[in-house]
């Protein structure tokens, strides 16, 4: 039982200290987000875009496909798709 009690303790300490950090970050339960202002959005100047960052990926090259040539089809031995009119019983 004292297992249990102290386990729920440490949880709700746990919690506690979670939903403190969030709050002291701006992340309260229950507040909306912060609006944000279009023209603090667009920190360039007029009549500038800003620089495009590319970023490349590197793919490797295909691997070509191999081919398979069948040179002689085997007809199947039978088995649980045979009929069994053909089989041998008495």
């Amino acid at each position: 039982m004292f297992h249990k009690t102290a386990l729920l303790i440490a949880s709700l300490a746990a919690s506690l200290t979670l939903a403190v950090a969030l709050a002291a970050a701006g992340f309260a339960p229950g507040t909306p987000a912060a609006p944000v202002d279009a023209a603090a959005a667009t920190s360039s100047p007029a009549g500038t875009t800003p620089p495009i960052q590319v970023d490349k990926v590197y793919v490797p090259a295909p691997i070509p496909q191999k081919t398979v040539t069948v040179h002689k089809v085997v007809q199947t031995a039978g088995g649980e798709n045979e009929s069994e009119g053909s089989e041998g019983g008495d």
